[in-house]
């Protein structure tokens, strides 16, 4: 391995790892709340399951409030017994654990369906912290401190990530209670806390993670254009859609380009960056270390299932670095950038309203600058910049304020990008 590599990978997704990707983003704390069971009979307990996930390195205050009904749906009256309504956490810097809390329904409540266990979090640090987790996911633990049994328990359970009043810090769970009066077992209730992982498993994630780079370097020759281009384009058009950008099929192509040129050969081509200093690659060697059965993965699957948020950080570093020698606007520093970059991702992962500059500011611009070279098989590269010009007439009225110089800048490259294919005689389809 090379020893100068700066290796150094951003902490590992448990929540993720338990819920399947489920999530609620507080920006610096995530977390998800499940109920188990989700039926249950009078004087018989659920659990409410509440994950917290430290997104940074600070020691974190969190307090919850846990708010039950006092009436069911037809204003009749609803009793619950919960031993505390407000607890208080202290999460270490980056620890991910989970909070257990019984609830048990009493007479005179009647059966019925979907009553709601509503939950507020909030929280606090002494400093702001630095974000040492990518905020719409990243590659799973490769420890953690429960048993193997014990995260079964907790995958099982159906974690939702629904708000009330579409107030991030105010999420519901339901459950059902079934027509029947059990015996009143009389137990002691007590919310119990575990932590899962914190900030000292890092060093041995770490050294499991830097044993993978072989096994990362050969899994990478198997990451090119044909094997991902199609994948991501697919996830391109789901996922923006899904956060309110829906896109062009020209736009979804030149992203997908942009992508799949950061994970082919463009960490290597482009001056000034490496492919196992990228976030992607060291993403991929926490992978290995988490599952060595995903070298055998289909690769479309792994880019579109592990890497895709990591290749879409990189994918805006190198787009900025290809647009940058192409225009004569000065596009910011590199902590500009990197800035640039964490808030698309925060956007992402569901923090912030769309804006099409995330979009076209550089992803869009870098995937007309390398369209040429980075064509599929059997794709003419005229097709995607004839739809990329199709999207700029309906797209026109949308650039206000400082994004009309982003559509200036598209337009100039677009021609640039037409000129080149003509000098080549690349004959239009």
């Amino acid at each position: 391995m090379n020893n100068n590599l700066k290796f150094e990978p951003l902490y590992p997704d448990v929540l993720g790892a338990i819920t399947g990707g489920t999530r609620i983003n507080m920006d610096q704390l995530q977390v998800a709340l499940g109920v188990f069971p989700q039926r249950t009979y009078l004087n018989q307990p659920v659990e409410m399951i509440l994950i917290l996930q430290n997104m940074v390195d600070e020691t974190m205050q969190v307090k919850v409030g846990v708010q039950l009904p006092s009436e069911d749906k037809k204003g009749q009256p609803v009793v619950m017994d919960t031993p505390r309504k407000t607890l208080t956490l202290s999460l270490k810097p980056g620890e991910v654990g989970v909070l257990r809390t019984p609830i048990v329904p009493r007479p005179p409540t009647a059966a019925g369906t979907k009553f709601p266990v509503r939950v507020a979090v909030r929280f606090r640090t002494a400093k702001p912290g630095k974000v040492i987790r990518p905020p719409a996911g990243g590659a799973p633990p490769s420890i953690l401190s429960v048993s193997s049994f014990k995260l079964q328990v907790l995958r099982d359970v159906p974690f939702s990530a629904h708000t009330w009043n579409q107030s991030t810090d105010i999420i519901t769970s339901y459950f059902d209670i079934a027509p029947k009066i059990m015996p009143d077992l009389n137990t002691e209730l007590k919310p119990q806390y575990e932590s899962l992982w914190t900030h000292e498993d890092m060093a041995e994630e770490r050294e499991l993670v830097n044993s993978k780079v072989e096994d990362a370097r050969r899994v990478s020759n198997g990451l090119t254009r044909s094997s991902v281009y199609l994948p991501f384009l697919a996830a391109i058009e789901e996922r923006f859609a899904n956060r309110d950008l829906p896109l062009h099929p020209g736009e979804a192509k030149a992203i997908a380009k942009m992508m799949t040129y950061t994970l082919d050969e463009g960490m290597e081509l482009e001056p000034g960056f490496n492919m196992e200093e990228s976030r992607w690659f060291q993403t991929l060697c926490q992978v290995l270390a988490h599952d060595e059965s995903v070298e055998d993965w289909d690769k479309g699957t792994l880019a579109v299932r592990y890497l895709f948020e990591a290749v879409l950080f990189d994918s805006i570093l190198l787009g900025f670095g290809v647009a940058q020698p192409k225009i004569s606007e000065n596009l910011g520093n590199d902590a500009e950038k990197i800035s640039y970059a964490n808030r698309i991702l925060a956007w992402y992962a569901g923090q912030g309203q769309a804006d099409l500059s995330y979009a076209y500011l550089p992803l869009v611009m870098g995937g007309i600058i390398i369209n040429q070279f980075a064509t599929v098989k059997s794709e003419n590269p005229w097709i995607m910049l004839a739809e990329l010009q199709e999207a700029l007439k309906g797209r026109s009225k949308l650039f206000t304020g400082e994004a009309i110089t982003i559509f200036k800048l598209t337009k100039t490259l677009l021609a640039g990008a037409e000129d080149s294919l003509r000098r080549s005689r690349i004959p239009r389809p």
